[in-house]
């Protein structure tokens, strides 16, 4: 057995051990969906009753009948309702097997992502390349978080993936119908969606709109089916005083230490990146636009949690092809996979002894800073058209400007 092989074994063992000790103390206590997923499936199994899943009472009540008779406070379900819609299914089932089928469905829903992107950005036809990837994947703090807290990011990143798969294959409709997943924690796509709308707007791809705006509605008519008045169900936990969250994000941290609130809407005026990765003849290639955007969105989000980063999924599948494609470059390589290594053992050291959300605000930016390293150091034609096409769009701005500036004069 060569070195390399037997590095990329002993890598798969290091891997193993690592889920494995992350995942059997959850399964042997049964805390598997205990958490956030209480709120989703209380939410959609008050919608299929035909009651009001935004008032308190009810969920309460739902969820000392089903999860825990002391509980105090009722645990609210705060995103749109179609996600009440997506988890239907779920309601009809009694929640303590409800929660084992979704953790299921999260882990297919992860691997399922990991496996698109595998195919989208990493070298066909070697074993090294995916295994390493989907290894590292399954060890970050985050994707773990998610399949064990029940979270719903699962589906924003399918949602993601799916919709570029379709698109890189030409499958626009499609690719409209499985946006309609980011629906359920729109903070973190408010810039994501708009570029990936407007990016088929500008090659005339209108099946794109029409199949997110076809889901919607579908949506739309079975909530409004089970309870007419469900915008203001929606609205009414937002009258509730306001939860004061600090969040792992940069606007979360800046309020925490007493800056003003608006602070939390600095992630808006990354709306400029738009503009520059669409403008030109020749604009960024989708992935590297939605790795950039991602990785400005997740630390900028109006509020978003340490499992909302596993998003950044997305980048790494990037990361982990550059450094799997680029010839030549060992030293480089080497480089950027120390990087990896010290971000993710930080952070699963990180996890492990501070629970605190608000100190894993980090993450995404070092994930950024080893992104736009890895671009640079191993992205070849990847960061020869990034450059370009910026550098293009940037000194484009002037041009127009002054060009506005002379054709007023007179």
């Amino acid at each position: 057995m060569n070195v390399r092989r037997l590095v990329l074994w002993l890598l798969v063992l290091i891997g193993i051990v690592i889920v494995a000790v992350n995942i059997a103390p959850m399964l042997a206590e049964g805390l598997v969906g205990s958490s956030d997923f209480r709120a989703y499936w209380a939410a959609s199994r008050l919608l299929l009753e035909g009651r009001d899943p935004g008032d308190p009472l009810n969920m309460i009540e739902i969820e000392r009948a089903h999860f825990d008779p002391g509980q105090e406070v009722a645990v609210m379900a705060w995103n749109p309702p179609t996600l009440w819609v997506i988890m239907l299914p779920l309601a009809w089932i009694p929640f303590s097997k409800a929660r084992w089928i979704w953790f299921v469905l999260n882990l297919a829903l992860m691997i399922s992502s990991a496996l698109i992107l595998s195919a989208m950005v990493l070298p066909q036809g070697r074993v090294a390349p995916p295994l390493t990837y989907c290894l590292l994947v399954f060890a970050l703090p985050p994707v773990l978080s998610t399949l064990f807290m029940g979270q719903i990011i699962s589906l924003v990143v399918f949602g993601i993936t799916a919709a570029l798969w379709l698109i890189q294959n030409d499958r626009w409709f499609w690719a409209g119908v499985v946006l309609v997943l980011t629906s359920v924690k729109p903070h973190l796509v408010v810039l994501l969606v708009p570029y990936l709308l407007i990016y088929a707007a500008i090659r005339r791809k209108w099946a794109v709109w029409l199949g997110l705006v076809a889901a919607l509605a579908v949506c739309l008519v079975v909530v409004s089916a089970l309870r007419p008045s469900w915008i203001s169900d929606y609205f009414q936990p937002f009258l509730m005083p306001h939860v004061g969250w600090q969040t792992p994000t940069i606007g979360g941290i800046v309020v925490s230490v007493g800056a003003p609130p608006w602070l939390r809407f600095i992630g808006l005026g990354s709306l400029v990146l738009l503009p520059l990765l669409l403008a030109g003849s020749h604009p960024v290639s989708l992935m590297v636009a939605t790795s950039v955007i991602l990785l400005v969105s997740i630390p900028t989000a109006l509020f978003g949690w340490s499992y909302d980063q596993s998003l950044l999924i997305i980048p790494i599948a990037q990361i982990v092809g550059w450094m799997f494609t680029t010839p030549d470059s060992k030293r480089r390589k080497w480089i950027v996979g120390v990087f990896v290594a010290s971000v993710v053992v930080l952070n699963i050291l990180q996890r492990a002894t501070n629970p605190n959300d608000v100190y894993l605000f980090w993450v995404p930016l070092a994930w950024g800073f080893i992104y736009a390293w890895a671009l640079v150091l191993l992205g070849g034609e990847d960061w020869t058209s990034f450059r370009m096409s910026i550098g293009a769009a940037v000194s484009g701005v002037p041009r127009r400007f002054r060009g506005q500036l002379s054709g007023s004069g007179g």
